[in-house]
């Protein structure tokens, strides 16, 4: 099932998708590609959403709830001094963690981009997101696939 998951405020429209299998069911954004909702049942079979979480993606988006279930980027946690040295070159990254360091991936992380939704299935959901040489302050180019399955 696909349903509409909010008008974010730049425009762009992101969806949620529902995912089912094994006794679970799964809510995924392709804002983000984010696990928005994982409902389990307990030992009497009572059932309950087990992620923290927002109601839109524009609260993904803006919300100061951090990184709740989403792919953040390129690299996750810090890269000390927001630069790091490949091959004999320096990068510099964006400096998103008190102006020195930088955190999963800087100011323009993956969390917030609408992912393109290859494949979704009843019980999985495939997406992806291309990530061009420089994206980030990152070299070479990147094309990132998430899939969750129940």
């Amino acid at each position: 099932m696909k349903k509409p998951f909010g008008v974010r405020s730049d425009g762009q429209q992101a969806y949620l998708y529902t995912i089912r299998g094994g006794g679970l069911t799964a809510e995924i954004s392709d804002h983000g590609a984010t696990l928005v909702r994982l409902f389990v049942p307990d030992r009497q079979g009572n059932v309950e959403d087990v992620v923290l979480g927002f109601d839109d993606a524009e609260s993904y988006r803006t919300g100061n709830g951090g990184f709740l279930g989403a792919t953040v980027g390129r690299n996750a946690n810090r890269v000390g001094n927001a630069t790091f040295t490949l091959n004999g070159k320096v990068y510099k990254l964006d400096p998103n963690d008190n102006g020195v360091n930088n955190l999963h991936s800087g100011f323009d992380p993956f969390k917030n981009r609408i992912w393109k939704v290859e494949r979704h299935d009843v019980d999985s959901i495939r997406m992806s997101l291309s990530s061009p040489d420089g994206d980030q302050g990152f070299p070479g180019n990147a094309l990132v696939h998430v899939t969750y399955t129940l």
